[in-house]
C-alpha cells in the first residue's frame, strides 16, 4: 500500500498527536489566563463594592448620628421635658431623662469577647435577652444575632425649625409660621434654645399642630406644654435605629429602621455588611475619658462620641483558602467560616451633640 504524503492531504499519527498536544497546551494557557483574569475581576470588583459600602455608610449613617439630639436650637443635655407616655421605644424609653442615643450590646461582644458567625445571612433574633441591656421589645425579630444596635433621636432628615407664632399656656394646640409637613403620630419638639419639650402630634391642620392627650407608647401623657417659652421654634423629630439584619433576598445588610405610630419600619441601607460593633466615648464636661460598651454606660447624657466598626464581605470567589477568617471589630473578635470571600473591616468615630 502506498503511504499518503502531506502534499496529498494526509498526516501521520505522530503529526496528529503533536498537533493535538500543541493545541491542548494552547487551550490550557487560554483557560489559565481566563481563570486568572476572572479571579482578578472578582477581587477588583469586590474591593470596589466594599469601598462603595464604606462610602454609603459614611453618607447615609454618619450624618444621622451627628445630628442626633438636635431639638431646634437646644440639645437633650439642656432642660428637656418628655410629654410622652411611659414605655416609649428607644432612645426615649431608655431612661427617665430623654437622651439622644442608646445602644445595645450583642451577647459575646462588649469590646472584648469572641463572636462566631457560623453561617452567612442568619435569621433575625427574637430573643431580647441576647443583648445587654435587653433589647427593647419593639425590636424583636429585627436584628441578627451578634449585631450591636444603635437607637437615636434627632431631626427628621431635610427638615428645618419653624417659628412658633401661637402657643397659649395650657393649650393643646400651637401654630407655626407656615404649613407643617408633620403627620399624626410623629414626634416633635418645641424649644427656645435653653429648654425643650418633646411631644407626639395628634392632629395637623395647616399651620396648627395639636398635641392632645393620647394613648400608646408614643402618645402624650399630658397635653399642656409644662413651661413657658420665649420666641419658641418647632422641629420635627425622628427615632432611628441602625443594626445588621436580613435585607432583600435574606442577605445580611446594614439596616435603618424608623419608628412611627407604634411600629418600626426597616429598610436595607448597605448590603453585604455582616456585623456591626459599637463602643461609646464617655466622660465629663464634654471630654471623653474612655470608650466602653453599652452595658457599661451609666448615663447616656455623658456619651460624647460613638465608635462603629463594620465587617463587610465581597462576592463569592473573591478570596481564597488563605483569606482571613478572624477579624477585630473594636476589640471583639468576629470569626467567620472559610467561604472564599474577601472581607474588610471599616471603622469610624462620630462625635455627638452632647455638651456640658
Amino acid at each position: 500500500m502506498k503511504r499518503l504524503q502531506p502534499s496529498q492531504g494526509g498526516y501521520t499519527l505522530i503529526e496528529l498527536l503533536v498537533a493535538m498536544a500543541i493545541g491542548l497546551v494552547l487551550v490550557g494557557g487560554v483557560i489559565t489566563a481566563y481563570l486568572v483574569q476572572t479571579q482578578v475581576y472578582k477581587v477588583t470588583n469586590s474591593q470596589a463594592a466594599i469601598q462603595n459600602a464604606e462610602n454609603a455608610i459614611a453618607v447615609l449613617l454618619l450624618p444621622v448620628i451627628k445630628s442626633s439630639g438636635f431639638l431646634g436650637c437646644s440639645t437633650t443635655n439642656q432642660t428637656t421635658t418628655n410629654n410622652l407616655n411611659a414605655g416609649a421605644p428607644p432612645p426615649l424609653g431608655a431612661s427617665t431623662t430623654p437622651g439622644m442615643v442608646v445602644g445595645y450590646d450583642a451577647s459575646d461582644t462588649a469590646g472584648g469577647g469572641t463572636l462566631a458567625l457560623a453561617t452567612r445571612n442568619p435569621a433575625n433574633n427574637a430573643s431580647l435577652a441576647d443583648w445587654s441591656p435587653s433589647l427593647d421589645s419593639s425590636m424583636a425579630n429585627l436584628v441578627q444575632t451578634g449585631s450591636d444596635v444603635l437607637a437615636l433621636l434627632g431631626p427628621t432628615p431635610n427638615s428645618q425649625p419653624m417659628a412658633v407664632t401661637v402657643m397659649a399656656a395650657g393649650s393643646s394646640t400651637l401654630a407655626t409660621s407656615g404649613p407643617s409637613t408633620l403627620v399624626v403620630g410623629q414626634l416633635a419638639a418645641v424649644s427656645d434654645c435653653s429648654k425643650s419639650t418633646i411631644f407626639s402630634v395628634t392632629a395637623v391642620a395647616g399651620s396648627n399642630i395639636t398635641h392632645a392627650v393620647s394613648a400608646g407608647t408614643t402618645g402624650n401623657a399630658t397635653a399642656a406644654l409644662s413651661v413657658s417659652y420665649l420666641n419658641p421654634q418647632l422641629i420635627p423629630l425622628q427615632q432611628t435605629a441602625f443594626y445588621v439584619g436580613q435585607g432583600l433576598g435574606g442577605q445580611s445588610a446594614l439596616m435603618r429602621a424608623t419608628y412611627l405610630s407604634g411600629a418600626w419600619t426597616a429598610m436595607p441601607l448597605v448590603p453585604g455588611v455582616q456585623n456591626m460593633q459599637l463602643m461609646y466615648g464617655t466622660g465629663a464636661n464634654g471630654v471623653v475619658t474612655q470608650y466602653v460598651p453599652a452595658s457599661d454606660v451609666s448615663s447616656w447624657l455623658s456619651v460624647y462620641s460613638v465608635r462603629l466598626a463594620f465587617l463587610i464581605e465581597g462576592q463569592a470567589g473573591s478570596g481564597n483558602a488563605n483569606s482571613p477568617t478572624a477579624f477585630d471589630l473594636l476589640g471583639t473578635t468576629v470569626n467567620v467560616t472559610q467561604d472564599g470571600r474577601l472581607r474588610r473591616v471599616y471603622d469610624v468615630t462620630v462625635h455627638l451633640r452632647n455638651e456640658p
